[in-house]
C-alpha cells in the first residue's frame, strides 16, 4: 500500500470516504506524512513500547485515519484556524504532561493489560471508586495491582467481562474485533435543509473526545455552548489546566442543576436551538432529562453521540475509557501480532481519534443539511483505524528503521491563546438569551 516511500496516500484516501458518507465532495489539502513518521513527529513513539526497551512504532495506520479525518474537517472549512494535522492531537497530551510507555500499563497508569484464565483483559481504574467495586468483581479485598493481577489471573475472562460491565467498569477483551465499514453510523431522520451558519453547538461532553470535537468546531467558526451539571463538573476540570484549555478555550460556560426544574428547562432550550448537539452520555442518562436525540434529528440538527461501545442494545450500558476502549477495537493486538507482545500504544489513543473523527462529522451533517443522528463508538473508530492498513513484520521493521532514522522536528505543540472559562461564567447571559 505504502512502499517504502510512503507515496500512496491513505490519509487522502481515507478523507474521500468520509466526505462521501455524507454526499459531500471539496480539495484536499497536501497529503499527510507516512504513518511511521507521523507517529514518530506525534510523540507517540515515547508512549509506545515495553517500559524499558525503545519507543515503538504502532503497526497500523491509525495517524492516517487522524489525518484524514482532520484533513476532510478542513477542506469543508478552508478558513478555520485548525491545528497542523490529527497526528499531532494523537499525541498532544502525552507530549504536554510528560508521558512514558509502559508496555502493559498505560502511559497514564491507570489501564493494565491483565492476564485472565483463558485469555487477556484491559482494566481501567480512573477513579478512587473504581477500586472500591473489584470485592464485587473479584470476591476477595484487593489493596494493590499486584494483588489484582493475582486473583484475575484465576478467573475465565468472560465472566469478568460480565460481570465487570455491570458494575459500570471500564472492562475490555484483548481481541482483534472485525474492522466496521465505516468509523461511524449515520441515521437521516429528516430531508436535508438549509443550514446558515455560523452554527450554533451545544457541547454537553466531557473529558477528552467530546470536548476535542467542540474545540474544532469552535476553530471551524461555531458558536460553542459548553454545557457542566453544577453537581459534576466536567472531570478533566481537575487535570492539567494548559490541556484543559486547549479543549475548552472559546466556549461559553453553562453549568446547570439537572434535579432543578428550571434548569432542565434551560437545557431543553438549548438543544432544542442547537444545529449541532454533542454528547457522551450512556441513552438512559438523556432520557432521564426528557431529552430524544431521534426528535432532535427530525427537526433538523445534527446530534452526535459518542460512547465507549455503542448506543445501542447492552453495549449501550458498558463504561469505557480511552486506553480499554483502544484495546477494544484491536489496538493492543496489533501491537502482538506486530511486535510479539500485547501493548498498549500511544496515551489513550481511542479519545482523540473519536474526537477528531466526531468534529469532522458533526460539521459535515451540518454543511450536508443536518437531521442526522451521528454514533461513534470509541472502540469501533479504533477498530476502523486499525483495519485501514497493517504493516506485515517485515514492512514494521522498515518503518521503525525510518522512523529512527527521521530527523525532522516532532509537531510544533499548540498553547492555547486564553484560558478556558470557570465553569458557569457564562450561565446568566445564557440563560438571559433563551428565557421565554
Amino acid at each position: 500500500m505504502f512502499g517504502d516511500d510512503g507515496s500512496k496516500n491513505l490519509a487522502a484516501a481515507h478523507a474521500r470516504a468520509l466526505l462521501q458518507m455524507f454526499g459531500l465532495q471539496a480539495a484536499l489539502p497536501a497529503p499527510a506524512d507516512h504513518p511511521a513518521l507521523a507517529w514518530r513527529r506525534a510523540g507517540l513513539m515515547a508512549v509506545t513500547g515495553r517500559a524499558a526497551g525503545p519507543g515503538l512504532v504502532a503497526p497500523v495506520a491509525l495517524t492516517a485515519a487522524a489525518d484524514g479525518a482532520l484533513a476532510a474537517l478542513r477542506a469543508l472549512s478552508p478558513q478555520a484556524l485548525l491545528p497542523e494535522n490529527g497526528a499531532l492531537l494523537l499525541g498532544e497530551r502525552a507530549r504536554a504532561l510528560g508521558l512514558v510507555r509502559g508496555g502493559r500499563v498505560s502511559a497514564n497508569g491507570g489501564c493494565r493489560l491483565l492476564d485472565t484464565a483463558d485469555g487477556r483483559i484491559a482494566l481501567n481504574l480512573p477513579r478512587a471508586d473504581d477500586w472500591a467495586l473489584l470485592p464485587a468483581l473479584l470476591g476477595a479485598p484487593v489493596l494493590d495491582w499486584t494483588a489484582l493481577a493475582r486473583l484475575v489471573a484465576r478467573r475465565p475472562g468472560a465472566a469478568l467481562l460480565a460481570q465487570g460491565r455491570l458494575l459500570g467498569l471500564a472492562i475490555a477483551p484483548d481481541q482483534v474485533p472485525p474492522p466496521p465499514p465505516a468509523p461511524f453510523i449515520v441515521e437521516q431522520h429528516a430531508a436535508p435543509g438549509l443550514q446558515p451558519g455560523p452554527p450554533l453547538v451545544v457541547d454537553l461532553s466531557a473529558l477528552w473526545a467530546g470536548p476535542l470535537a467542540g474545540a474544532l468546531l469552535a476553530a471551524a467558526g461555531a458558536r460553542v455552548i459548553k454545557v457542566e451539571s453544577t453537581r459534576r463538573p466536567d472531570g478533566a476540570r481537575h487535570g492539567a489546566a494548559a490541556f484543559y484549555d486547549l479543549l475548552n478555550a472559546g466556549k461559553a460556560s453553562v453549568t446547570l442543576d439537572f434535579a432543578d426544574a428550571a434548569d432542565v428547562r434551560l437545557l431543553h432550550r438549548l438543544v432544542a436551538a442547537a444545529d449541532i448537539v454533542i454528547e457522551a452520555s450512556r441513552p438512559r442518562a438523556l432520557a432521564a432529562l426528557g431529552i430524544d436525540a431521534v426528535a432532535q434529528a427530525r427537526r433538523g440538527a445534527s446530534w452526535v453521540s459518542i460512547t465507549a461501545h455503542g448506543r445501542t442494545g447492552d453495549a449501550a450500558h458498558w463504561a469505557g475509557f480511552g486506553d480499554d476502549a483502544a484495546v477494544a477495537g484491536g489496538l493492543a493486538a496489533a501491537m502482538r501480532r506486530g511486535w510479539g507482545e500485547a501493548m498498549f500504544a500511544g496515551d489513550a489513543i481511542a479519545d482523540p481519534l473519536t474526537g477528531i473523527t466526531a468534529g469532522f462529522a458533526a460539521w459535515a451533517s451540518w454543511r450536508a443539511g443536518g437531521g442526522r443522528l451521528v454514533a461513534l463508538a470509541m472502540s469501533e473508530v479504533t477498530a476502523h483505524g486499525c483495519g485501514l492498513y497493517q504493516a506485515a513484520p517485515d514492512e514494521l521493521r522498515r518503518w521503525q528503521a525510518m522512523a529512527e532514522a527521521d530527523d525532522q522536528p516532532l509537531y510544533r505543540l499548540r498553547a492555547a491563546r486564553h484560558a478556558a472559562p470557570p465553569p458557569g461564567a457564562d450561565t446568566a447571559r445564557i440563560r438571559a438569551a433563551f428565557s421565554v
